[in-house]
């Protein structure tokens, strides 16, 4: 019951891009490996298939646990013209201090000297 908790509180926060897992080529590796393989034993093939097909489960879970990471991106709710949008209204932003921070320092600076 525990990690059932602690899952449910993983899914509230949002993630950074860097977080998502969507390490998938080891795994579709394995699956193209074990499939090219010839064998000529029935047992052997029948083994190679049920390992194929526990990779291509592990595959599929994987697959969702990137989806479930990829909707907690900030942002990811909007399309891209509200993306666009806001991305504009922060480089604004981003200009305007800039150019503020630029006019405080070319201000001259009071000095008060006491001798």
């Amino acid at each position: 019951m525990e990690n059932n908790t602690d899952h449910s509180e993983q899914n509230n926060y949002p993630l950074s891009v860097q977080e998502v897992d969507v390490d998938f080529l080891p795994i579709v590796y394995e699956i193209i490996r074990s499939v090219e393989r010839d064998y000529h034993e029935t047992s052997a093939k029948a083994r190679e298939s049920q390992e194929c097909s526990v990779k291509v489960l592990e595959l599929q879970k994987k697959l969702e646990i990137a989806r479930t990471q990829i909707k907690r991106l900030p942002g990811i709710e909007f399309n891209k013209k509200d993306q666009i949008k806001q991305f504009e209204i922060l480089r604004t932003q981003l200009r305007l201090k800039r150019e503020l921070l630029q006019k405080y320092r070319n201000m001259c600076s009071f000095e008060t000297s006491f001798k």
